[in-house]
């Protein structure tokens, strides 16, 4: 009776263990693809104006470079 119960009780936590992280990989994900969305891909996000910036100092069609300072 207790080897059957200890058994059932070691399936349980696996399965569990288990369930614990899919929701884990899961919130990671859905995170991942907001943070991305917010920091990266979006055109009015935190790399897209500095990424303009940077463009505005390399312009090949100057032929020097500018430097000026991001308030």
């Amino acid at each position: 009776m207790f080897k059957r119960l200890s058994l059932n009780q070691l399936g349980q936590t696996s399965v569990e263990y288990l369930l614990v992280i899919v929701v884990s990989v899961g919130l990671c994900m859905t995170f991942y693809k907001k943070f991305k969305g917010f920091l990266l891909d979006n055109p009015d996000s935190y790399m897209s104006s500095h990424m303009k910036l940077y463009s505005a100092l390399l312009d090949p069609s100057l032929n020097y470079k500018k430097y000026r300072l991001p308030r």
